[in-house]
């Protein structure tokens, strides 16, 4: 059978249960105003649905380059995140040489050289979530040709040292440094390096700050090395409604997105400095939109929580991470709740 290569493979897992709060996919949990939604829907009804959309998005990367005070040609847009980790598994470098990403981090690194076979090095973290490089051989470098980093790491929270990412990168491995949650973080952005070199790239998206529904995930690089990449995109992956949405957030409803990752922020330390208080309870300061805790009976607390009506992510079914649970920040109702609900189930 020319598919009992992939027979392993497993579809990507998200928490599904039916919950009243989900505090599970690390979205942001406001809606968009209503005159907004009614500025896109007026938008959206004048659209040549019979028609292809702009395949260089032209509109869309001169609002996204505004934003992140870049070039438009400094960009390749793909269908969420996802798909730009997916092509540059296919493109970067040779398909014989590793992938090195760290344990524990985003699984699609992990999911994307899996689908078109490329060998990994896992790279374990410190108990403190850091990265360690101490027991990668000279030889395991010479093999590895890409490295993946996300920075805000997630499921942890924490920021990886830009020191040892550029150690990496002074290997002469293309590196890519993903800051999906970095407008969570007050830690310094990499898109400098990655338009100064050669193999770096950085990768953005909209979903973690409201736009998840729409998947658009941006790669930030060099101009020539974008203008690589993007010649091996599938063309028009980037819908007339996607542009269209994004395009209107983006040139009318900043204001509100930011006022919005503010309030996260501000609602992060007040989970954080909740959950702090209980003794046995571990938590490690985040940069991102969620917290990451170490509880005993991670599982039962995971249950109590669906039981009643609040949906977390339960990251127990990895071996390192026992008893673990990261739990997204919510608004300021729902962490009323949850906090509401996690004292009495801790109490029991």
């Amino acid at each position: 059978m020319s598919l009992q290569r992939l027979s392993f493979l497993k579809p990507y897992q998200t928490e599904t249960s039916p919950c009243k709060i989900k505090l599970s996919s690390n979205e942001n949990p406001f809606d968009l105003p209503i005159s907004l939604n009614e500025r896109i829907l007026e938008k959206m009804a004048k659209v040549p649905f019979g028609r292809y959309p702009d395949p260089a998005s032209t509109l869309l990367k001169k609002l996204i380059a505004q934003r992140m005070e870049i070039l438009p040609d400094q960009i390749v847009l793909g269908n969420g995140s996802d798909e730009l980790i997916q092509l540059l598994t296919i493109i970067a470098s040779e398909q014989n040489q590793y992938i090195l990403y760290p344990k524990p981090t985003f699984p699609m690194y992990q999911v994307s050289a899996d689908i078109v076979g490329r060998p990994k090095l896992e790279i374990p973290l410190t108990k403190a979530f850091e990265l360690d490089f101490s027991q990668i051989s000279k030889e395991q470098l010479q093999k590895t040709s890409l490295a993946f980093f996300a920075r805000p790491n997630n499921p942890t929270g924490n920021s990886f040292s830009v020191d040892q990412i550029k150690w990496i990168a002074n290997q002469g491995i293309f590196t890519v440094i993903d800051e999906a949650y970095i407008d969570f973080s007050q830690k310094p952005h990499c898109i400098d390096m990655a338009i100064e070199s050669d193999h770096i790239v950085v990768l953005r998206t909209l979903s973690k700050i409201g736009l998840a529904g729409i998947r658009l995930g941006i790669l930030i690089a060099r101009s020539d090395i974008a203008r690589i990449i993007d010649s091996a995109r599938m063309p028009f992956n980037i819908t007339y409604p996607t542009q269209i949405i994004a395009e209107t957030v983006l040139s009318e409803g900043l204001s509100e997105i930011n006022n919005q990752i503010r309030t996260i922020i501000s609602e992060r330390q007040r989970l954080f400095n909740a959950l702090t208080i209980y003794p046995s309870i571990q938590v490690v300061p985040s940069d991102a939109n969620f917290l990451f805790i170490k509880i005993e009976n991670a599982d039962q607390i995971h249950q109590d929580l669906i039981e009643a009506g609040i949906l977390v992510r339960n990251m127990s079914k990895y071996a390192s991470l026992k008893n673990y649970l990261r739990i997204s920040v919510g608004t300021p109702k729902e962490n009323d709740i949850f906090l509401k609900t996690f004292d009495r189930l801790y109490s029991e």
